[in-house]
């Protein structure tokens, strides 16, 4: 596990070798920094107060948005929960276990969206991941092979570190650290000492990583060693980035992300370094496109059936609601993409759009039926008479 002087030591490095010091520069927080959040720690006992945080009085909005949880979205989210609170007890045995209902239900919602454009995806970047529960729902995903994070601020990465180990246990590929193979010291050993018993070196064979976690100092690995992902997301800060900082990340999506991927926003992030129309310029500047651009707290509706699939479980009255998403977000694909020369010419320049394709039906507005609405109480209820530890 990671602890925060191991992180700053390791930054503190990369820094110093940096060509130009504006370098280190464009992943400042700045927006961070100003409403005060607790960007630096000195132990990892002041994770706490972070637990279920950034997605505060959400919990019910994401309800809405999903029309209820199935069955099984909703046993994924109890279990979650719980693996949430087994973590906090482990980890923050000095604090009062708490549940991360709007945290998790983000987080949820997020991969509803996911398995709606491919149920058996395999490989996922997700750009500042926050609290980092994502890991939380991808530990059961049986098809995963690769989930790699990218996080520039201190007390969130070394959260996700944290829950990274508990869910995937050994199979977590930290960057932080200095990678083993690098030559920082050369030791002289006298004979004396060569006497002792020294450790014994133990020759595992392991399983490949499933999930690898980069600082801001390392990004330019996963160009270099040309990783490729089905799914890119972005957890609420592409419009929170410094415009170098976004043009760096743009870049990066465009060259990992597979032409038949999706760029998976969820949230756009604080309104610092621009608006949704500056962004969406941007983006198409970029020569992406977007297949769905939806403005938060503003009905939406597929706007027709796109196979005869669809219109049957429409007249079943499975998905013909409006949908309220209560965060903005952003569906986006890169030349290459089956879709690409469809949209490109400009039919998707606007704020409030929606791709008549069965992948947005499937990602946004379908519905599975038998869905319930629960409530925050039912939830705690339910974790509390099932849970013993």
């Amino acid at each position: 596990m990671l602890d925060s002087p191991t992180y700053r030591a390791s930054e503190q490095l990369a820094k110093s070798l940096l060509p130009h010091w504006r370098f280190g520069q464009v992943h400042n927080l700045d927006v961070f920094e100003r409403i005060g959040f607790p960007v630096r720690i000195a132990s990892i006992r002041e994770l706490g107060p972070l637990l279920d945080s950034m997605q505060e009085n959400r919990f019910d909005a994401y309800m809405r948005e999903l029309d209820g949880l199935s069955d099984d979205e909703y046993n994924l989210l109890l279990e979650a929960c719980k693996d949430s609170l087994r973590f906090q007890l482990r980890m923050f045995p000095q604090r009062p276990p708490v549940a991360p209902l709007s945290t998790m239900m983000s987080v949820i919602t997020l991969y509803k969206k996911m398995l709606g454009f491919k149920p058996d995806f395999r490989t996922v970047l997700e750009i500042g991941p926050g609290c980092g529960y994502l890991s939380f729902l991808l530990k059961h995903h049986r098809s995963l092979e690769n989930y790699s994070q990218i996080e520039a601020c201190e007390s969130y990465y070394i959260l996700q570190n944290l829950v990274n180990v508990h869910c995937f246990d050994t199979r977590v590929d930290e960057r932080v650290f200095i990678p083993p193979t690098i030559r920082v010291s050369d030791f002289l050993i006298a004979n004396e000492v060569q006497s002792s018993e020294l450790p014994n070196p133990v020759n595992l064979r392991r399983e490949p990583p499933l999930c690898t976690h980069y600082p801001w100092w390392r990004i330019g690995e996963l160009i270099s060693d040309e990783r490729r992902f089905e799914i890119v997301t972005s957890n609420a800060n592409l419009l929170e980035f410094s415009p170098a900082a976004l043009e760096d990340y743009l870049t990066l999506v465009s060259n990992v992300l597979e032409p038949g991927g999706i760029f998976l926003i969820q949230c756009m992030g604080y309104h610092e370094h621009g608006n949704l129309e500056t962004l969406l310029e941007k983006v198409w500047s970029r020569k992406f496109v977007p297949l769905l651009y939806a403005v938060e707290n503003r009905p939406m509706r597929f706007p027709g059936a796109a196979s005869a699939a669809t219109v049957s479980e429409r007249i079943a009255g499975k998905a013909a609601h409006d949908v309220v998403f209560p965060v903005n977000n952003g569906l986006l694909i890169r030349p290459g993409h089956p879709l690409y020369e469809r949209y490109r010419q400009g039919e998707s320049r606007g704020l409030h759009f929606i791709a008549n394709e069965p992948v947005v039906d499937a990602m946004y507005f379908r519905r599975p039926p038998h869905r319930r609405h629960y409530t925050m109480d039912d939830v705690i209820s339910a974790i509390e008479s099932s849970l013993v530890l």
